[in-house]
């Protein structure tokens, strides 16, 4: 089995707009109190990808030195590597990482708020996330996808509700309200209008 890897950027992934607005700011000074600026949702799902998918994070070179680099290590990502500088963004500097790494990895995921600075030669292997948002579950599961991983059961709830759930619940609903069922008596409340 060829090793896994989650090609991690850091801006729009571990921190987004929305996380920003919920925290109180971004961690970019790299001081260790910034540690509860990054987004504990996006951490969590980075955090079972690697331990489902037993792979390695490789890091954006700009979070490899100085107190960035310290900080990233009290996240507790796995961190193997961090992308060598290149021009052209974190998607440059991960076609970079892969040009030097032997053997080539066949099963990693780029995980990036940058796509336009993803090669086109990568694009299969890009999750595009939106910088607004963050890592969400569903970038999650087309990681896990990608990675060539199939998720056991439970892992994460489904997003939608269930229909046929839904509709056996106003189903009883309508019998409870017009004393359909045994032991339940019609309210005498008229019922909510949202109802």
């Amino acid at each position: 089995m060829s090793e896994r890897l989650i090609m991690l950027d850091v801006p729009g992934v571990l921190f987004s707009e929305r996380s920003a607005a919920r925290l109180g700011g971004k961690p970019e000074a790299g001081a260790v109190r910034e540690l509860r600026l990054f987004d504990p949702v996006a951490l969590g799902f980075v955090r079972r990808l690697f331990g489902l998918a037993g792979a390695r994070v490789v890091l954006p070179h700009a979070w490899s030195t100085g107190a960035r680099s310290a900080l990233v290590q009290q996240l507790d990502l796995q961190v193997h590597a961090f992308a060598p500088a290149a021009n052209g963004g974190f998607g440059a500097e991960v076609a970079a990482y892969l040009a030097a790494t032997r053997p080539v990895p066949q099963n990693y995921v780029v995980l990036t708020a940058d796509a336009a600075s993803v090669d086109a030669s990568l694009q299969s292997r890009l999750i595009a996330l939106d910088p607004a948002k963050g890592l969400t579950l569903d970038d999650f599961k087309q990681a896990l996808d990608l990675l060539g991983v199939a998720c056991p059961n439970g892992m994460y709830p489904p997003t939608q509700p269930d229909p046929r759930l839904q509709a056996r619940l106003q189903q009883l609903r309508r019998a409870a309200r017009h004393g359909a069922l045994p032991g339940l008596v019609p309210s005498p409340l008229a019922e909510p209008a949202h109802a």
